[in-house]
């Protein structure tokens, strides 16, 4: 399922080739916040995936491998999809938050499909970001940025969390 381009720049030498005509390296991107969601959840659809031969790129797997954050961001960017796993410990991960704007900037960008998954949390509380949802999302803008860098960091993440909970997606709360 890859696509291929006739230019031959490297796919992560810069974002404007990005831009212009994307390169896939992946099938799927899958964003997750949370070790109990990525036993629960996430390792049975990553299994899936691999049965169905789907090329696929885990955050938190590839972050404890050492790949920088940079790199990471590059890695996203070269995949067709990404699946966005809203949990009600997602908003306490800054690695989850920065993968989810350049998801977000991707979407936008050159069309990426995002397809958001809320697994055992409302979609109007990722929408809304009230309650324990956005507190815990304050908490992650204040222990990870200082003063003014942490308000406009959580404008960000609010940003980033009201466009890809507006996208269509499955709310797991209704399925086994």
């Amino acid at each position: 399922m890859e696509l291929a381009s006739s230019s031959s720049s490297s796919p992560s030498s810069s974002s404007s080739f990005l831009k212009s005509e994307p390169v896939f390296i992946y099938d799927v991107f899958i964003n997750f916040g949370g070790e109990d969601i990525g036993r629960r959840f996430v390792s049975h659809l990553h299994s899936a995936l691999l049965q169905a031969q789907v090329k696929t790129f885990i955050s938190q797997e590839n972050v404890q491998d050492g790949l920088n954050l940079e790199e990471h961001m590059r890695e996203i960017a070269v995949s067709k999809i990404a699946i966005i796993v809203f949990s009600k410990t997602y908003a306490e991960s800054t690695c989850c938050l920065l993968e989810l704007e350049k998801v977000i900037e991707c979407h936008q960008t050159f069309g990426q499909i995002v397809l958001p998954i809320f697994y055992e949390i409302d979609p109007f509380d990722v929408r809304d970001q009230k309650n324990d949802f956005g507190k815990a999302l304050e908490e992650t803008a204040e222990k990870s940025y200082l003063g003014e860098q942490g308000k406009h960091a959580l404008s960000r993440w609010s940003h980033a969390l009201n466009t890809a909970s507006g996208i269509s997606g499955w709310d797991l709360r209704n399925f086994r």
